[in-house]
Parts: C-alpha cells; structure tokens; sequence
C-alpha cells in the first residue's frame, strides 16, 4: 500500500499532534539543508543558525490550533523582523540567503507533516504557506533596516571627526583672548568660545544617541549562572505596586552578563506594569530550546497598536498617546543587551492574547559577546 493511501486528512487534534511530534526533525532537516545549500551558513553555530526558527514554527502551530487569536505565524509580533535584523548582524547571509532559508522551512515542514501520513486542507495550507511568506517579507525588511542603519553609524563617524576641527578652533579663540588688547575682541572670542562648546555638547548628545540607534554591542561581564534564579531574585525584590507575577519555566544554566540580564528583566517588568493590565497577572517564563535560551514577560491590557509595534525599538520614541513619562530608552537597550549577547528581544502584542516581549539568546553567549 502507497504512503498516500495511509494519509488522513487532519483534524484539529491530528494536525496539533503531528505539529508536535515532528518539531525536533523539522528543526535538525532544515539545520541541515540550510547548512548544505547555503554556502554562508554552512560555519556557523547552532545557536546562531537556528535563531528565532523554533518560535516560529510555535506561532505557525498556534495559528493552526483552533479557536486561537492568531491568523498566522507573525500576526502582530517582530519575530520575523528581528530575524531579518540578527542575519544581518550576526551573519554574511545576503537577501537571497534570507529568503532561501525561509524557503526550505516551509517545504521542510510539508515534507515532515506528510511523511507523518497527514493529509493538510487548503485552510492549513494557506495557514503555513501565508505564515512563512509574511515573514519572509518583513525579514527582509528588517534585513534592509540595519543596512539602513549603516548610514547612522556613517554620520556618527562623521560627527566625532568634527570634534577635532572643533578643538582647534576652540584654543585659537582662547589664544586670541589672551593676547588681544581690543576688549571687544576679547568678547568676541568668548562668544566664539561659548558657540563652539554648545556644538560640542550637540555632537555628544547626537553620538549617544547613535550608540543606542546603531545597536553598537555593550560591553558584557560574561559569567555562569541560572538565569530562573535570576528571574525568581528580580520578581521578589523589584516593587510592582501590588502587581501579581506568576514564574514557570525550567532552570537554565548558561553563560551571560548578569548585570544586563537584570536590567532588561527589570525593564521589562516596569513596562508590563506600566502598560498591562493593573488588575491583572504578569507571567515570567523561562525555557529552553536547540541550545538558545528564551525568557518571556506577558502581561493583559490594552495590546501596542499596529503602527507603534514596528518602532518599538527606536531610541528615544515612545508610545503616542500615554501618560507614563521617559525617554524612550528601556526598550532599545533591551534590544542592545539581547544582540550583545548574540540573540534578539520579540514584541508579539494583540489584544486577544495580550503582549509578551520574548528575549532569545545562545545558551552559551561567550563566543558572540564583546568582552569587559
């Protein structure tokens, strides 16, 4: 009897079944024809090969599942952007690359769902196919973003090679202070003197900013520990104004900057409070997965509108129209501390599920991380 002949079709049950069976070898397939077909991946790490591919291939498995608030895979959630972004930072891929190995997921995971003798109607179909293209766009466009962001890094170089001009037109203005004799001069090059400090100032503010814009790596102090530890310290110490968090998860042992993973926990936590639902339960969870740890904040409430989801990350824009005040700063250096580590932070947000910020990074963050 033919292999086709064995095939059912899926029911809910069936489909939610086999999606879960064949999580692994999808996985290890595509690892491997990724690494196979695409010369510019076949050296790199697990951790940086696999990426966000296992929250993917989660979220297509939600949208499948029924009565669940998820049309498809990356249905108001940055997963697919931040892909984009990390192959950019973290590899040689090129657009092509990008879009090759978004390509061999969705054929990998027809393949396995087959071979499982589960025959997928066109709704499952359109689900999978519809969920990998949507995020092949918006990976692409998050690739395009750093690209666009070289140009930042271009006019920060630019900025600090003003400073030395600058300099020097500054101690000729106090020299000419010095040895004039015309008081009118002497003030002149005060106000010279005075002009040329404000544009210092300037510059510095706008090289700040870069720094953050540009998600320039931190310096880490990498050591071991388990970040659940971590978690359960933070949640009992930090004051959430009557807040209820709820932790679940594994402990995971691992190797990053104990001090950043702090602070990005914490600000995370302040937004969930901040933001949610005030009422409502904060959920801590930590898992692990192909050698990557991930680290989630969920909260109820009101979810981040469409058009604010896509600049989150923007150093000193905030949300429009809430009353919490500050610079804008918490999310992007979030960011900044989960590329330093070799990863990437999620926003998946709507108002059916509520928002949940997912920071994924290597287990072992030591080779990616930029030494103290």
């Amino acid at each position: 009897m033919s292999n086709s002949s064995r095939m059912s079709w899926a029911t809910p049950e069936t489909l939610a079944a086999a999606f879960t069976e064949i999580r692994n070898d999808v996985l290890s397939r595509w690892a491997e024809r990724v690494s196979t077909e695409i010369s510019v991946a076949a050296d790199l790490d697990r951790p940086v090969l696999i990426d966000t591919l296992p929250i993917l291939y989660d979220d297509i498995a939600e949208a499948l599942a029924p009565g669940m608030p998820r049309p498809f895979a990356t249905s108001k959630s940055t997963l697919a952007l931040m892909h984009g972004q990390e192959r950019a930072q973290m590899t040689n891929y090129g657009p092509g690359d990008l879009v090759h190995e978004l390509q061999l997921f969705r054929n990998v995971i027809f393949t396995a769902i087959k071979a499982k003798g589960v025959k997928l109607g066109m709704h499952e179909c359109e689900i999978i196919g519809q969920s990998i293209e949507i995020a092949t766009r918006e990976a692409i466009s998050g690739y395009s973003l750093v690209n666009a962001q070289m140009n930042e890094t271009f006019i920060a170089s630019l900025s600090h090679d003003l400073r030395n001009p600058l300099h020097v037109a500054n101690a000729t203005a106090q020299l000419m202070q010095l040895k004039a004799s015309d008081p009118s001069l002497v003030n002149m090059a005060k106000r010279v003197c005075k002009k040329l400090r404000e544009v210092d100032d300037m510059i510095q503010t706008l090289l700040d900013a870069s720094l953050l814009k540009t998600h320039m790596k931190l310096q880490l102090h990498i050591e071991p520990f388990d970040i659940m530890v971590l978690v359960e310290e933070v949640c009992a110490d930090i004051p959430l104004l009557g807040a209820r968090i709820n932790v679940v998860g594994n402990s995971v042992n691992g190797y990053w900057c104990r001090t950043s993973m702090k602070r990005v926990l914490e600000n995370l936590l302040s937004n969930a409070q901040k933001y949610g639902d005030p009422k409502g339960i904060i959920t801590v969870k930590v898992n692990s997965v192909e050698e990557r740890m991930t680290m989630s904040v969920h909260n109820g409430g009101p979810p981040i509108p469409a058009q604010e989801l896509q600049r989150l990350f923007h150093a000193f824009e905030r949300m429009e129209n809430v009353s919490v005040k500050g610079w804008g700063l918490g999310l992007p250096y979030v960011q900044n501390v989960a590329e330093s580590h070799g990863g990437s932070v999620i926003a998946d947000s709507a108002e059916e599920r509520g928002t949940t910020f997912t920071v994924s990074v290597p287990i072992d963050a030591r080779p990616y991380a930029v030494k103290s």
